[in-house]
């Protein structure tokens, strides 16, 4: 998410036409635990444009399948703590709500970049 951040940063000094258009959003894969509040208090250790969402358990499985993100609930321990293993993806929607594009961790900021620019300006030439 910080990686989000770097992108979103250098959007908004080298592009600030399209970084106005860009919404970051986080959705929570574990309801159980994210209620609003603790996403509230956990969003201030982020980029400050992100929107953090989640649901119901049944909003954010279908989510879940919809996006094809590989999501893992660790057993619990003695005191109740878990881990959730789960893939991580970007994606990118354009202004209609269509994906145009996913991004993974591995990925460098520069070019990620380089890939929303290039998505958000092509026009084509038919």
């Amino acid at each position: 998410m910080h990686k989000v951040g770097k992108v979103l940063d250098s959007l908004s000094q080298n592009h600030p036409d399209l970084a106005a258009n860009i919404k970051p959003i986080f959705v929570s894969i574990d309801p159980a635990r994210d209620s609003l509040k603790a996403l509230k208090a956990y969003a201030k250790d982020f980029h400050p444009d992100y929107v953090f969402l989640t649901g119901s358990p049944d909003q954010v499985k279908d989510m879940a399948k919809n996006y094809r993100v590989y999501v893992s609930k660790a057993d619990e321990t003695e005191d109740g703590d878990y881990l959730v293993d789960h893939s991580i993806v970007i994606y990118f929607h354009d202004d209609e709500g269509d994906l145009a594009d996913c991004f993974t961790q591995s990925m460098r900021p520069k070019d990620v970049v380089e890939q929303i620019v290039e998505r958000m300006t092509f026009v084509p030439t038919y």
